[in-house]
């Protein structure tokens, strides 16, 4: 082994600003250029890229105590210092476990029926014969709905109208540059300015969600509810200014990552007719009105929604800090230096996934990719808390769209641009709606 680190950009803001504006090409013309492991100059310190997934296994098995959270300085000034993606060791450890409960088993069954009548409605709204629509606004709309009744637990009203709006001030104004460096972080920068006064307006609000909540007395069905009656192993529970770090965590992790992905699948669904052609008789098998989790598990709809996820993954890259020396690839990775998953160059490898620009859902029907592969939300004990809740949410009113209408696409053509902090399509995939399906019911 070798302490010296792999080879990679040498100057941090062009490298930066490239990874920001593409991360897709950037990813593949560094390993290109570099190889499987690249050193790339952060503004929060220098990461060491996996390229591929026997790299990227040894990152995702490898003992919790290697780590810690990458950027925890920038990151925990935006999200609050408990937020899961920047908390650390038993800390984290402790936080996870208290609120893995409300994205698993039998919640996530109790979300479903919330989720279609969500999506449902807000798509009947819009949907009306010869409007044309664009589709990212209308999966944002049911996104936000469905994060404000299944976690704020917040129905109709004055509540759910400041909320949303709030919610999409907070999305809309989270600036990349303010997670890639705490230089960002001073009233002088305008994005610092805005977000930090709608954070406060949004603190606000949830405060007043949170005396609702323990009013009621009782668990509810929503996470918030479900996190303020949790309890630690030692019969503690969760302080609010947690509990708000964790919904923040929530909110900007489960809102836009979701309602782009669903926009994702709609541009390619377009693009395929022989492919919504198969998705649309597998649903009709069962009844758009099935149990929720019947729907879920369909195996052509988990194969488009799986796609979709791997030509756009939620994030590029999956980062964490070293805390001791760590090998990898040939390399002694001293303590210090970030190591991350390139989950856009891992999902566009052609020696994993043949004609990797090709959107070819069949692939995930002729064989199964392991965690190393696949990985849209991450890996290993850092893995996006609420990922089963995006997947669920996503397939219910992917189903519902493509049962109740039919659609003509604007573009074509779609490019990902930089949207805030995600990465979203260039026109936001505008539709000619066409009309409602034969034998399709309005919306209650």
């Amino acid at each position: 082994m070798t302490t010296k680190l792999p080879p990679g950009p040498r100057w941090t803001l062009p490298a930066t600003l490239r990874l920001i504006r593409d991360p897709y090409a950037t990813l593949l013309e560094l390993r290109a250029e570099y190889g499987d492991l690249v050193t790339f100059p952060s503004p929060n310190g220098r990461v060491v890229l996996a390229m591929t997934p026997e790299l990227v296994k040894p990152i995702f098995t490898a003992s919790p105590d290697c780590f810690g959270a990458w950027a925890v300085g920038t990151t925990s000034v935006v999200l609050g210092p408990r937020s899961l993606i920047v908390s650390e060791g038993e800390i984290h450890k402790r936080d996870r476990k208290l609120l893995t409960p409300a994205f698993h088993g039998a919640r996530m069954r109790a979300y479903g029926d919330a989720m279609r009548a969500l999506a449902r409605r807000r798509f009947d709204a819009a949907m009306k014969p010869g409007a044309t629509v664009t589709l990212q606004d209308v999966t944002t709309d049911i996104t936000m709905d469905v994060i404000l009744r299944t976690v704020f637990g917040v129905g109709e009203g004055a509540a759910f109208d400041e909320g949303r709006a709030m919610m999409g001030e907070i999305v809309r104004g989270m600036s990349p540059l303010l997670f890639f460096t705490k230089a960002s972080h001073t009233p002088f920068f305008p994005p610092w300015r805005r977000f930090v006064r709608i954070r406060e307006r949004f603190r606000a609000w949830l405060d007043a969600r949170t005396a609702e909540a323990r009013a009621r007395g009782d668990e509810g069905s929503d996470v918030l509810a479900m996190m303020l009656a949790a309890r630690y192993d030692d019969g503690s529970a969760m302080s609010d200014d947690d509990v708000a770090a964790q919904l923040v965590t929530l909110l900007f992790a489960g809102h836009e990552t979701t309602a782009i992905a669903l926009a994702w699948a709609v541009h390619w669904l377009g693009r395929h007719p022989r492919t919504l052609a198969l998705l649309r008789a597998e649903i009709a098998s069962v009844g758009i009105d099935a149990d929720p989790e019947v729907i879920a598990k369909l195996p052509y709809l988990s194969a488009v929604c799986d796609e979709t996820l791997r030509l756009h993954p939620i994030v590029t890259e999956n980062l964490r800090m070293l805390r001791k020396p760590f090998e990898l690839g040939g390399f002694t990775i001293p303590a210090g230096i970030g190591v991350a998953a390139a989950i856009g160059a891992i999902h566009a490898d052609p020696a994993i996934y043949p004609e990797p620009d090709a959107f070819r859902p069949e692939r995930f029907l002729e064989r199964k990719y392991n965690a190393f592969e696949h990985l849209p939300f991450g890996g290993g004990h850092r893995r996006c808390i609420g990922a089963a809740f995006a997947e669920y949410e996503m397939r219910i009113a992917l189903a519902v769209l493509v049962d109740g209408w039919d659609l003509d696409l604007v573009h074509r053509d779609e490019r990902p641009v930089r949207r805030s902090v995600t990465m979203g399509p260039a026109h936001g995939v505008p539709v000619k709606v066409l009309g409602r399906r034969a034998s399709v019911p309005a919306a209650a």
